[in-house]
């Protein structure tokens, strides 16, 4: 380094002018670089922020009543696979597929004349049996008769008293026989046991129907369609959200047709395979402009209950699980709540925070933090 005094009193000058602030900021800066005293780079105490102001809201108590969407199938009120009730030869046939019957129409007539003839020949036989019951009562008051003027002997009259009680029993077996054979005159012709369509004709005039196979080939199908059934399987943990009386809407869509019902039915059974309950509503139909086996859509609309709502603008995140910003004592805290997304996109509170909550809602959300200090709007929230 030169020497102080070989350097100049210009150079002097110009080495204070250049050294000196550097070493003045130097002396006013700490070791670290950082401002003394409490005081900034420019000399200025700091003050404390002021309140954010924010929109609030907070979760209401509501009815709930969120439907339940099915699809299932329209089934006829009854249905009935016909078989005549007497084997033999089908002789006419009155109707057709698509026949509208009465309850008690003729449908169907098997060969009658075999049946007939049983008959006529049981009749007579009957005829014998009061003859001989007849001969029989008489004999044994003639036998009585007799034993008071002690000319029949006891054995004799109890031979007539017999013969008294096995024709009476014949007569009874001939009368059992004759009404049986009646009765199977009277089934030859097979009758529609409601009033409704023939859906299904599976033999035409002419055919045979043992009597041992009858009930194992149907002749004809009869449905009551005047009241449909909708059917659907509701899934079980729905269980508690229906009963008998629960109002429902049946969706055609083949037909465009969409008609108010209500629950008639809920069995006992639950389908432990696919965890679904048999549900049945009930659909007028006097024109018969519905038929069995369509498709239909069903809207169910359970018993209301009570539930914890809020809005969407309220929460943080996506999903079940999402957070909220609760003020309390002007400061805001952060916390998660568990939530269930609506079919018209409100959530249901299910835990996190109570009803009577005060959250910061919309834009005022992103303003805050966790800590942040608040001071509340005086314009209250319009959700969107």
């Amino acid at each position: 380094m030169m020497p102080l005094e070989l350097v100049g009193s210009d150079s002097m000058r110009y080495i204070m002018q250049t050294v000196g602030p550097i070493l003045a900021a130097a002396i006013l800066m700490g070791c670290d670089g950082e401002p003394q005293n409490g005081t900034t780079s420019t000399g200025i105490t700091p003050q404390p922020s002021s309140p954010v102001v924010v929109s609030i809201t907070s979760p209401e108590i509501a009815a709930l009543s969120e439907p339940i969407f099915v699809t299932g199938t329209i089934l006829a009120r009854r249905s009935t696979n016909i078989s005549p009730m007497v084997g033999g030869l089908i002789e006419e046939i009155y109707v057709n597929v698509g026949s509208r019957v009465e309850e008690g129409q003729p449908l169907l007539r098997m060969r009658q004349k075999d049946f007939e003839i049983n008959v006529l020949r049981l009749s007579e036989a009957k005829r014998l049996a009061e003859a001989e019951y007849k001969d029989s009562v008489r004999d044994l008051e003639n036998a009585i008769a007799l034993r008071e003027k002690q000319a029949f002997s006891v054995e004799q009259l109890d031979d007539r008293r017999t013969q008294v009680e096995v024709s009476a029993a014949k007569l009874g077996i001939a009368s059992a026989n004759l009404a049986e054979a009646q009765k199977e005159l009277d089934d030859s012709i097979t009758r529609a046991p409601y009033r409704g369509v023939i859906t299904q004709r599976h033999v035409d005039e002419g055919a045979y129907v043992p009597s041992i196979m009858r009930s194992e080939h149907p002749v004809l199908q009869i449905q009551e369609i005047d009241v449909m059934v909708a059917l659907v399987f509701v899934p079980e943990v729905y269980l508690t959200s229906i009963q008998l009386g629960t109002l429902g809407r049946v969706h055609i869509p083949s037909m465009n047709q969409t008609y108010e019902s209500e629950v008639a039915l809920i069995n006992d059974r639950i389908d432990h395979k696919t965890r679904t309950i048999d549900v049945r509503l009930g659909i007028p139909n006097v024109d018969y402009a519905i038929k069995p086996g369509l498709f239909i859509e069903v809207e169910l609309m359970p018993i209301s209950r009570q539930g914890l709502m809020l809005s969407p603008n309220a929460t943080m995140g996506l999903g079940s699980s999402r957070s909220v910003l609760v003020v309390e004592d002007g400061v805001v805290s952060q916390r998660t709540v568990q939530v269930r997304e609506l079919s018209d996109g409100r959530l249901e509170i299910l835990q996190g925070v109570s009803s009577n909550a005060i959250l910061v809602v919309g834009p005022s959300m992103h303003k805050v933090s966790d800590g942040s200090r608040v001071t509340i709007s005086e314009h209250p929230y319009v959700d969107s």
